[in-house]
């Protein structure tokens, strides 16, 4: 397997620090909380909510209750907050990775291994 020159090296010492995989891992867990299942295998929350504001949204839309009307946007915001929410943890974690991405060596242009580190 190729290994990397001193130069590939030192670019991405001085271009990436480790630590931030642990924010990577911390965004991993906060998405984790809001769309791992409950207790009992129960769906997450977020899932129910989906659930809640299609029976909603069907009294509003299709049987024209519009007294419900409020009740469905006041859930549609509040999901909306949460996708906002796990959407900036995605983003966040994406650049993250990107950046480690962003410093690999062109394979084309590393040497073979030679078995040293």
């Amino acid at each position: 397997m190729p290994k990397m020159t001193d130069e590939q090296y030192e670019n991405l010492y001085e271009n990436f620090e480790s630590r931030d995989l642990l924010t990577a891992i911390k965004k991993v867990d906060f998405l984790r909380r809001e769309l791992a299942d409950g207790y009992d295998l129960r769906p997450p929350e977020i899932r129910q909510d989906l659930l809640k504001l299609h029976d909603i949204a069907m009294d509003v839309i299709n049987n024209g209750y519009r007294r419900k009307s409020n009740e469905m946007f006041d859930l549609a915001f509040d999901i909306e907050y949460q996708v906002d929410d796990m959407m900036e943890s995605l983003e966040e974690l994406q650049t993250i990775l990107s950046n480690l991405t962003g410093l690999a060596p062109d394979p084309d242009l590393m040497l073979e291994d030679d078995g040293v580190d």
